[in-house]
């Protein structure tokens, strides 16, 4: 038994988790939250960064950080939003390549 069955197996549920992230309804359109877990790009400075930091160093994130967002009008929902968004893209990202490394073909 290789690593795609095992991913087959459970298709249907990450695509179901992918529908509530990217095509639910939310606090946050879909386009924000696709751009979050693409890397941040067209996103404000300001977010771009935090979504930077949830894909590279998300232990780095304090109160402060979030705080600072929320005084830049973003809500909690939004920032919880763009945070599962983010962190997604880069679980895909690393699973992707982890397959890609194992010779198959995401």
């Amino acid at each position: 038994m290789g690593v795609l069955p095992a991913r087959d197996r459970h298709a249907g549920t990450f695509a179901a988790l992918h529908r509530a992230v990217f095509e639910g309804d939310g606090s946050t359109d879909s386009a924000t939250r696709a751009a979050a877990a693409g890397g941040g790009d067209g996103l404000p400075p300001d977010l771009a960064s935090y979504v930077a930091a949830v894909r590279d160093a998300s232990y780095r994130i304090t109160d402060a950080d979030v705080a600072a967002l929320k005084d830049s009008g973003w809500s909690e929902e939004q920032l919880f939003e763009i945070t599962i968004a983010a962190a997604l893209g880069r679980a895909q990202r690393g699973f992707d390549a982890g397959l890609r490394a194992l010779g198959f073909q995401p």
